[in-house]
């Protein structure tokens, strides 16, 4: 196999070749009561949503390359993703949420496009996001599945294959869409599902995802709730149930609650770690509500996604105040804001990719510059516990115009 040669890798085996002590990335990140750990050091997960690691949706590639027109469903490049870690990287940041690492399910370029199929070609993405990932020194939350009916795939591509014909534009109200949570045909398929992702063997590492400690956290999903947008109506049994699965396949994972907000109820169930919420817009006060439910529990709370721009910011005092609460509590064991783009490597170095949402941050856009630099100051506090360094320029970061293959073995 011709492997793509990174500087990390290259550092990383010299480093071994001369003897260096045990590699701080092969190491596993714990948690004591409410705090993380690496190392037997506090660790912060500080970073972006990169949601598209493994399936994009946003740039259409080169004809003759795998498309899926109707869900404009492609992979990205290679470049796009090593060029993603560096940001990252650039950034201060010491992890990445991505959906698509672990949600992709029912299109032709999913890992499972139909029930029981496996398309071992998408696992090309994922092994590359996951290696380069561990390349940079970067750890990897992963949701399994999504609220949502979107390209890759969500809770409601098991309902519809376990004889439930639900989709979220015209069923997100239906009582029905609680089988997904109870109907024992559709939890064994999405646990059969995770079975296969997390013991998948990935090539660039030789180790299966439940064993590579670069995925340091697999939550429930993206946003779960019931009939009601928000209602946090996902059963403990399911939750409890799901955690047990991925702690038997992956016992030195840590778990979250993938509940879109913070259910009291599953504040007791031991296999959580992790809580968490989003914030559109941001709210301290719901933040500080959020931390004081969990606190109460001793396990640790995350901010999964919130809004970095003026979409949803008045000032960028606003975001400050926002990360200087972050920053005080150690039981907040980090933040992942929404979202970031890159370049449309090798193709076009000169064009950044777009999503529409209107929240994408794209590194080396100077209209960006003065809000990442805010994002950059947090996350260096975060990581490295102090400021220096953290209002220095920031770092370049080169398009990767094209990745060399490494020279035949």
């Amino acid at each position: 196999m011709r492997l793509l040669l990174s500087i990390p890798w290259l550092l990383a085996t010299l480093s071994h070749m001369h003897g260096a002590v045990a590699d701080i990335r092969d190491l596993p990140v714990t948690r004591r009561g409410s705090v993380l750990y690496l190392n037997g050091s506090p660790w912060r997960a500080v970073g972006p949503n990169v949601y598209w690691l493994g399936l994009d949706e946003n740039v259409i590639p080169p004809a003759g390359e795998p498309f899926y027109a109707p869900l404009n469903a492609s992979y990205p490049t290679r470049e796009r993703t090593t060029e993603i870690m560096a940001v990252v990287k650039a950034m201060g940041g010491t992890m990445i949420r991505s959906h698509t690492l672990g949600v992709s399910t029912g299109n032709p370029l999913s890992l499972m496009p139909t029930s029981g199929k496996v398309n071992e070609a998408a696992f090309e993405a994922i092994d590359w996001a996951v290696y380069q990932a561990k390349q940079y020194g970067l750890r990897l939350m992963v949701p399994l599945t999504d609220n949502f009916d979107y390209y890759h795939g969500g809770k409601y591509d098991f309902l519809r294959w376990n004889g439930f014909d639900l989709n979220r534009a015209r069923d997100e109200k239906n009582p029905a869409v609680q089988n997904f949570y109870t109907n024992s045909k559709v939890v064994d398929a999405f646990k059969e599902y995770v079975r296969i992702l997390l013991t998948h063997v990935n090539p660039f590492t030789n180790m299966t995802y439940a064993e590579d400690p670069t995925i340091f956290a697999y939550e429930t999903g993206n946003e779960l709730c019931g009939p009601v947008w928000k209602d946090q109506d996902v059963p403990v049994e399911w939750v409890r149930e799901i955690g047990r699965h991925v702690k038997q396949l992956a016992p030195q994972k840590l778990f979250v609650d993938g509940t879109y907000g913070v259910n009291k109820s599953h504040l007791s169930i031991d296999e959580v770690d992790i809580l968490s919420n989003h914030y559109y817009p941001i709210s301290i006060n719901l933040l500080r509500q959020d931390l004081a439910l969990v606190s109460s529990a001793n396990k640790s709370y995350f901010a999964g996604e919130y809004a970095w721009n003026r979409a949803s910011l008045t000032t960028d005092d606003d975001l400050a105040m926002w990360f200087r609460e972050i920053e005080k509590s150690p039981a907040i064991i980090g933040d992942t804001f929404w979202s970031l783009f890159g370049r449309n490597a090798p193709a076009n170095c000169n064009q950044f990719v777009d999503h529409s949402d209107g929240l994408t941050m794209q590194y080396g856009n100077p209209a960006h510059q003065a809000r990442i630099q805010l994002v950059r100051q947090h996350f260096v506090k975060m990581s490295q516990g102090g400021t220096i360094g953290a209002d220095a320029a920031l770092p370049s970061v080169p398009c990767l115009a094209a990745l060399a293959p490494a020279p035949e073995s």
